[in-house]
C-alpha cells in the first residue's frame, strides 16, 4: 500500500527466521507456511530460502509435494487439481536440495485421551518412514546433517520400537527428539505415561553416523539410548 514504509531485508529475514524456529504446532506452521505466500515477494523469498535450509513436515500432503520436489526439482505441474494447502505452498517453496540442512518433522497422537483398549495412532510415523526411505535409496538432500522428531501426546517408547529408522540416512550426524503434551491433554494422563515408561533393552535400528544425539521433554530415566545403538 502507498505511504507505508518498507522494512530492511535484514529486519525481514531476522523476523522470518525467528517464527520459522519457533516451536509451532503443526496447525500453527501451516497458517504461517500459507501466510506467507501471501505477503509480499520479498518476504516469500526470504521465506522460501529459510524454509528450502530448515525443513519442517506438519503434513503427509506436504511431505508428498517435498519427495515430489526434491526428486523432480525443475518439475512445475503439481498432481493436485484444486488450489489445497501443500499446492499452494510448494509452488511457493524452492526446492534447492543441496540447500536442505535439517528436516523437522511432528508425530503427534490423534486422541489426546488413548485407552489401553484403543492402541495410539500416529499417521505422520509412517510419513517419517516413507521420507527417510526415499533420501536413503535416492541420495536425495546430500547436505542434511539434523533430524529432528517431535512427539505430541505420545508415549516415550515410539521411537524404540519404530523400525523406521533403519534407513536413516548416514550424512544425519545430529538427532533430536522432543516430548510435548497439548493443553488438550490432561496433566494426570501426561504423568502417567512417564510413569508407566520402562527402560528399553532392545533396538530394531542403529543410527551409525550419529555424533550428537539431544531430547527433551522426557526424564533422563524414560528416554536413555545406549551408545551402542548410536555407534
Amino acid at each position: 500500500m502507498a505511504g507505508i514504509p518498507q522494512l530492511p531485508v535484514e529486519l525481514l529475514m531476522k523476523i522470518v527466521s525467528t517464527f520459522w524456529h519457533m516451536p509451532l504446532s503443526a496447525t500453527e506452521r501451516i497458517i504461517f507456511m500459507r501466510s506467507s505466500a501471501l505477503v509480499n515477494s520479498t518476504w516469500a523469498e526470504i521465506y522460501s530460502f529459510e524454509s528450502s535450509r530448515d525443513v519442517y513436515i506438519p503434513s503427509a500432503a506436504f511431505c508428498d509435494h517435498f519427495i515430489e520436489r526434491i526428486r523432480s526439482p525443475r518439475a512445475t505441474t503439481l498432481r493436485t487439481a484444486a488450489p489445497s494447502f501443500a499446492a499452494t505452498v510448494m509452488a511457493l517453496f524452492s526446492p534447492r536440495p543441496k540447500q536442505c540442512e535439517s528436516i523437522t518433522i511432528q508425530i503427534a497422537h490423534d486422541d489426546v485421551h488413548p485407552h489401553k483398549d484403543r492402541p495410539m495412532r500416529m499417521p505422520m510415523g509412517g510419513v517419517l518412514d516413507t521420507l527417510l526411505e526415499t533420501i536413503n535409496a535416492w541420495s536425495l538432500v546430500p547436505n542434511l546433517r539434523r533430524l529432528s522428531v517431535e512427539y505430541m501426546n505420545a508415549g516415550f517408547d515410539d521411537i524404540f520400537a519404530r523400525a523406521g529408522f533403519a534407513p536413516l540416512p548416514e550424512q544425519i550426524t545430529h538427532l533430536d527428539v522432543r516430548y510435548s503434551f497439548s493443553d488438550a491433554m490432561p496433566i494426570w494422563l501426561a504423568e502417567s505415561l512417564r510413569r508407566k515408561q520402562e527402560k528399553q533393552r532392545r533396538f530394531r535400528w542403529r543410527a551409525v553416523g550419529i555424533s550428537h544425539l539431544s531430547r527433551s521433554g522426557a526424564g533422563s530415566r524414560r528416554l536413555s539410548i545406549r551408545k551402542d545403538a548410536l555407534r
